[in-house]
């Protein structure tokens, strides 16, 4: 016979979801995440470095969280730049969920999440985002990252960017790929820390 106690005990646990907290400007918020999300106990030394890098940059009219996850760096954007909107996208209905329940949670009126194979469900918003901004799944291989670069790309509008932090062990792939993609003269790296780098590139009108 189960221990129903313990069992109890299990369920009442899992049934707490973890909650990070994340510093935006002045203000502090709380985004709760799920059990099995990357990393769902605190923010990840990568995604930390992509906001830190973007701190500089000044309000922009659209922008999209290419797997967002539960929105460590969509909904900070949306809570620096309230006069922004903010489009959010995961094929994960978990951390879809996850965000959705941050941007009620945390009243971020001008933020969006929609579960999405890359930009497939919202295809008719292409080439309208000022910024496009992403942590790349170090394991997903060659040829989804390559697809998430390539959405990346469809959904900027000319003279918009993506700002992308990896792992160090991807950026040399990245920075071919994004020349592929982009123009190698449109591809610049904004920081390389210990573990990650910040790369940028931007879209030039066609």
């Amino acid at each position: 016979m189960p221990d129903s106690e313990h069992l109890a005990a299990l369920r009442e646990h899992l049934a707490r979801q973890p909650v990070v907290a994340i510093q935006a400007g002045e203000r502090t918020f709380e985004l709760t995440t799920r059990h099995g999300l990357f990393s769902a106990r605190a923010l990840d030394e990568g995604t930390a470095l992509l906001l830190r890098q973007l701190e500089h940059l000044s309000t922009l009219p659209r922008v999209l969280d290419l797997g967002c996850g539960y929105g460590a760096i969509g909904l900070t954007l949306a809570a620096r730049w309230p006069a922004s909107q903010v489009d959010l996208v995961d094929t994960d209905i978990r951390a879809v969920e996850a965000a959705a329940a941050n941007i009620k949670r945390n009243r971020l009126d001008n933020a969006t999440v929609t579960l999405s194979d890359g930009i497939r469900e919202i295809r008719a918003n292409a080439a309208t985002y000022d910024l496009v901004v992403s942590n790349l799944p170090a394991q997903a291989g060659n040829d989804a990252i390559d697809q998430l670069l390539l959405d990346a790309h469809d959904a900027l509008k000319d003279g918009g960017s993506l700002a992308l932090v990896a792992v160090n062990g991807l950026r040399r792939y990245l920075q071919r790929r994004l020349a592929d993609i982009f123009g190698k003269a449109q591809v610049r790296k904004v920081h390389q820390g210990p573990r990650h780098t910040v790369l940028e590139a931007a879209k030039l009108p066609t």
